[in-house]
């Protein structure tokens, strides 16, 4: 101890104690420079507390791209229930198209993606998670309406809305898959430059209808019908897509989460178990995710 202090002593050029046979005592220069240390040293235990924090996932932030709705769903209730757990990760949302937001992940930009099916780079890892149903969307007022579901033939003579941002993409690129199976079919597709939510004003007004999933049904919706398919292939899924290398321990834990929320087990010492994380999970162990009916 007393080679430290000497040592210490010798790079500031002062003295900090005086010594004397029965003790010592601070001189000055000890004096104020223990009143600079204890300040340092609070600071340095509370970047070590935040540090530790940070490790957990307890803090920090993430960056989420999404191309369905936050309205209702699987992708609102993970949300909700991750920031109940996490108060203090701050979540930052992108709209997007699903090539958009893979570019994005594979480059770092984005931590996290729900996306739907998509060609996934060697650099990331996914994980399918849940369905949503597809409905056609037309007005109250609409010929259709009152079908208790529908078919693509029924639609051929319908101007069918599409957005030119997300999700408008994958929603054409669904109705030209599903045109292809079905040779007899087509469709007159109208790209419109608006939202999805503006999109959906449009088809309120009676200006066309559109094709959407389960999570952009608005609540208490009064002018808009959901009418179900009687297709084939009724529902979509949605996946998550993240960077391997990704070290964002609010990402790991997020990743854990969403597979507790979908009912699969993911290995990995970021799990959680269902009584740390959520103890009232019944309610979201859903994997298909579709309109309630009435």
């Amino acid at each position: 101890l007393s080679r430290t202090i000497r040592a210490i002593e010798d790079d500031l050029g002062a003295m900090l104690f005086e010594r004397h046979h029965n003790g010592v005592e601070f001189t000055e220069a000890g004096q104020a420079f223990i009143q600079e240390i204890k300040t340092v040293i609070k600071l340095l235990d509370r970047a070590k507390r935040y540090a530790r924090l940070a490790g957990r996932g307890k803090t920090g932030s993430l960056t989420i791209g999404i191309q369905t709705s936050l309205g209702t769903g699987f992708l609102k209730e993970l949300l909700r229930r991750y920031s109940i757990v996490h108060p203090k990760v701050q979540l930052s949302v992108l709209d997007g198209t699903t090539k958009e937001h893979v570019k994005l992940v594979a480059a770092g930009s984005l931590d996290i993606a729900f996306i739907t099916d998509c060609e996934v780079p060697s650099s990331c890892d996914y994980a399918q998670l849940w369905q949503e149903e597809v409905f056609v969307v037309t007005s109250k007022d609409h010929a259709l309406s009152c079908q208790p579901s529908v078919g693509w033939s029924s639609m051929q003579n319908e101007r069918v809305l599409v957005t030119v941002a997300a999700p408008g993409p994958e929603v054409e690129a669904f109705i030209r898959k599903a045109m292809v199976v079905d040779d007899g079919c087509s469709l007159k597709i109208d790209r419109i430059d608006s939202t999805q939510e503006m999109l959906l004003d449009l088809v309120a007004l009676n200006q066309g209808i559109t094709v959407a999933v389960s999570s952009w049904q608005r609540p208490d919706e009064r002018e808009l019908a959901y009418l179900p398919f009687n297709e084939a292939k009724k529902s979509v899924p949605f996946n998550a897509i993240w960077k391997r290398t990704n070290s964002n321990p609010a990402l790991r834990r997020l990743i854990s989460a969403a597979h507790i929320c979908a009912g699969r087990h993911r290995k990995g010492t970021s799990d959680w178990t269902y009584s740390q994380s959520y103890p009232d999970h019944s309610d979201i162990s859903i994997l298909q995710v579709a309109l309630p009916s009435t």
